[in-house]
């Protein structure tokens, strides 16, 4: 179906604050700790506080934080049933995202281990959190004929009907308060999912803990600091160990050569496209440095201090012209199934493995313009190999056809596992 604008561009500007003014330069997305409520699905307002929905039933909730507090990762790789998703609504953006997700093996086996809730009233505390586990049970699981890895063709389930995306939209939009919001932005999209369930876990867990584990907790989750560094304070979900990353962008200042570092997590890297051919350059252009304007002899650079599980890239084609004018980068850009990140763009010590990513899921935007268009998904399934969704449409397709969009098709968002979490896929039972 097709999106009728481009959030991305048509949003108004977010509160500034410390974390931002490093945002518009280094194109990070940080997860918000959501506090209040917006139209716009991702971008909450200080102006619109609320107080989130408390469980009717303690034991479901008990239960859940328990399991939030103590769950660690399973990278155990999934073979699922390829299931595409009808739309009924301009709703390819959603489609497109939960296809990525679902094929995305740390999140589904967590979705999958989460406990089920017993008697649970409408005014659940994580609406995101069931509708997605709902989702998740709708994919089965097959066996694999091949240890090997070797490509087979792939059995391709009953579409799902349309409801299953609505639901999941549904739950954001009551847990972040949005009214009538019609969020048409994959990416967007992707990054209010994330911050939702990370806003909903954080608070199932803290209203299960007592006050003196909470503040040690938080004194514990936060990052090393040293001597002259703004500190980020995080806490980790099951959702944030999979996603959340943290850079540090370190400000140098003269003639004194005062440095300061700020550490910052994010969910997702904005790289401009622009200014670069290939997802390495991107890389390399967010990690330069970059002076500071107005500031003679003032710079900034960008490294990474904990690089996550699943590395998701948003690659900027949409832009916004001189006159203010949304437009829609068209162009050739290369992106690798094996990603290297380079030591020089390190602040701390990672191995090659931890530093090495492989390309599981492409997310592109199609049509010529920014205020119109359609998303669809390649996503690599164990044993089945690349598989295409378009809404209900599910084929597969060969690497080569993933790697090589043709105009004006763009690829949009990328999605990595990091190697040291890559598993033998072994058939199930």
């Amino acid at each position: 179906m097709v999106g009728n604008n481009a959030p991305e561009i048509l949003q108004p500007p977010p509160t500034k604050t410390w974390a931002s003014l490093f945002e518009a330069k280094t194109g990070i997305k940080t997860p918000i700790n959501r506090t209040s409520t917006s139209t716009n699905l991702s971008q909450p307002t200080a102006a619109q506080e609320r107080t989130l929905p408390t469980y009717s039933d303690e034991a479901n909730s008990h239960r859940l934080g328990e399991f939030l507090s103590n769950y660690r990762l399973e990278n155990r790789p999934v073979s699922l049933l390829p299931r595409g998703l009808t739309n009924r609504s301009n709703y390819c953006y959603v489609n497109a995202i939960l296809q990525a997700l679902i094929a995305c093996s740390p999140f589904n086996n967590m979705l999958k281990a989460l406990p089920s809730s017993q008697a649970r009233s409408g005014n659940s505390s994580t609406p995101a959190i069931d509708s997605l586990k709902v989702l998740c049970s709708e994919y089965s699981m097959v066996a694999s004929s091949s240890r090997s890895g070797h490509r087979r063709t792939a059995v391709i389930g009953p579409p799902l009907d349309g409801f299953a995306s609505v639901r999941v939209l549904r739950a954001l939009r009551q847990f972040s308060g949005a009214q009538g919001n019609r969020q048409e932005d994959a990416e967007e999209f992707l990054s209010c999912i994330l911050n939702t369930l990370n806003d909903e876990m954080l608070e199932v867990i803290k209203a299960n803990e007592p006050e003196e584990p909470k503040r040690d907790a938080i004194e514990k989750s936060n990052s090393v600091v040293a001597q002259h560094q703004s500190v980020c304070t995080v806490r980790r979900t099951p959702v944030a160990d999979i996603f959340r990353g943290l850079t540090r962008t370190r400000l140098h200042r003269a003639p004194n050569r005062n440095v300061t570092d700020n550490v910052q997590p994010f969910f997702t890297l904005q790289l401009d496209i622009e200014r670069s051919n290939t997802v390495q350059d991107a890389l390399e252009l967010l990690a330069a440095k970059d002076a500071i304007e107005g500031v003679p002899g003032a710079w900034q650079q960008l490294s990474f201090a904990r690089l996550p599980l699943v590395l998701l890239l948003h690659l900027k084609c949409f832009q916004v012209d001189g006159n203010g004018h949304a437009k829609k980068i068209i162009k050739n850009f290369d992106f690798p199934v094996d990603l290297n990140i380079h030591p020089k763009m390190m602040s701390s010590k990672h191995t090659y493995k931890q530093r090495t990513y492989k390309l599981f899921a492409v997310v592109y935007h199609e049509g010529a313009q920014a205020g119109k268009g359609h998303y669809i998904t390649d996503t690599f399934h164990s044993g089945a190999g690349w598989i295409r969704f378009d809404d209900a449409i599910v084929t597969q397709v060969t690497l080569a056809k993933v790697l090589k969009a043709t105009a004006p098709r763009m690829p949009y968002i990328l999605m990595y596992r990091r190697h040291d979490t890559l598993l033998p896929h072994r058939p199930p039972g």
